[in-house]
């Protein structure tokens, strides 16, 4: 009895594997039979494993025009999505990096080819990274009511630490915060205030971008 079972699951294993066979066969025919189409597709590029304390500081392209070949069935669907460009930056060092990106480099589906990419180089400036400790300057605006004046301006934190490339970290000592303005104030104050962050500094991280200000308002003397 046992063995009827085992041969009846045998025998139908058996024809599902055939048509699955039946199936391969006859797509592969199909898709062989097939002219061949060719594409451009606008890849993105991916920049991976950078060494830990170097960070990219200039703006290599972000994109690669990939030309491939393949059968129009798999052609019609593909996606930018399927296709992978990737740099690795493992090998990194201080200073220009030079990359030739090759069809080799390509990640592609099954049975599409590249045949040339568009551009083929990319430059890749590396530059090190570098941490320093910034004092925290409020800027105030303004004076306060006839007969006040600013007895003491508290921030906390006082300082803030700052990452980007060692040249633009060496021209930066104090951050300020954006301006309050304490026009007629008779007493004092308590406000958040972001921190006023020059583009041209390029800071990669900063532990806070925002800072407690306390104005502390008395009676002129």
């Amino acid at each position: 009895m046992e063995g009827r079972r085992v041969k009846k699951f045998m025998s139908a294993n058996l024809k599902l594997k055939l048509v699955a066979v039946a199936f391969a066969t006859a797509l592969w025919f199909f898709v062989a039979g097939q002219s061949n189409t060719e594409v451009g597709v606008l890849v993105p590029i991916g920049y991976k494993d950078a060494p830990r304390d170097l960070v990219i500081s200039n703006a290599p392209p972000d994109e690669v025009e990939v030309r491939v070949m393949g059968p129009k069935l798999f052609i019609n669907n593909l996606s930018a999505s399927q296709i992978i460009a990737e740099i690795d930056l493992s090998g990194a060092i201080v200073g220009v990096n030079s990359y030739r990106l090759k069809p080799s480099d390509i990640t592609t589906p099954m049975g599409v080819e590249v045949l040339r990419l568009r551009p083929n180089s990319v430059e890749v400036r590396m530059d090190k990274l570098e941490r320093r400790s910034l004092k925290v300057k409020p800027r105030v605006k303004g004076k306060p009511e006839d007969g006040y004046e600013i007895a003491d301006i508290v921030v906390l934190p006082k300082t803030v630490e700052a990452t980007s490339v060692k040249q633009s970290l060496s021209r930066l000592e104090v951050i300020n915060t954006v301006p309050l303005d304490v026009s007629g104030l008779s007493q004092s104050m308590s406000v958040t205030l972001k921190l006023d962050i020059p583009s041209k500094y390029e800071l990669r991280s900063i532990s806070a971008d925002k800072v407690d200000v306390k104005v502390v308002i008395r009676k002129a003397r």
